[in-house]
């Protein structure tokens, strides 16, 4: 565990794989998920009065689900977020990390709480504007009965987990999109984005966050 500064981040040793990027998982989701994914849609046309529907792949640290609360809090957003995890981790673990002192939001520290230690499967109210169901399985096994406006992928990288960013493995997801949907992913590989452009989405390369020079954005026609 690393704490403090922005850096701080889990150490999977089992795969040689940190849960965030080392150059800070605060500046790096903000970046990728608020600032180029939830923000950029809320300008859209589309976005106007209406809930935002958000698919997490990897709940993970929960910081993604937490920033994303807090921006609902912020503009006034009604936001319903499905997200899932195949290997959850204990809440210990995330208390060890310093993610609170980066919050505006009041009562961060028990929203983040309460979205790791809330029932699976179940869907909950976590706010007036929040709504919030997380599901423990494998993506092959998810199934979307609903469409997303937004899609956050986060799964581990290309490297510890190739199967994750496969064209299979990312059909369903993007079949899950809504007509003028955004898809966003700290990855830039090539491979991916031609997987995204092969299931019918429009991918740009836009600029990444600290560390890593460019992101995909990619949006459903």
């Amino acid at each position: 565990v690393i704490t403090a500064d922005g850096r701080s981040t889990l150490y999977m040793e089992e795969w040689d794989e940190y849960y965030h990027s080392m150059h800070g998982a605060y500046n790096e989701a903000m970046h990728v998920y608020v600032e180029s994914g939830l923000a950029f849609w809320s300008t859209q046309d589309s976005s106007k009065n209406k809930p935002c529907s958000i698919f997490e792949m990897g709940f993970g640290t929960g910081l993604n689900a937490l920033m994303t609360l807090e921006y609902a809090h912020m503009h006034n957003l009604d936001i319903v977020y499905n997200t899932i995890e195949a290997f959850p981790l204990q809440f210990r673990e995330i208390q060890e990390l310093d993610f609170d002192s980066f919050f505006k939001l009041e009562n961060s520290k028990n929203y983040l709480r309460e979205l790791h230690l809330s029932p699976w499967d179940q869907n909950i109210r976590l706010s007036p504007n929040f709504s919030f169901l997380k599901n423990k399985m494998l993506l092959e096994n998810f199934k979307p009965i609903i469409s997303y406006d937004l899609i956050y992928y986060d799964a581990f990288g290309f490297r510890v987990q190739p199967e994750m960013w496969s064209l299979e493995a990312l059909r369903p997801i993007v079949h899950a999109l809504a007509p003028h949907g955004v898809f966003v992913t700290y990855s830039a590989k090539g491979s991916v984005r031609r997987s995204l452009e092969a299931l019918g989405l429009k991918v740009f390369r836009i600029e990444g966050p600290p560390g890593k020079r460019e992101m995909l954005r990619a949006i459903r026609a």
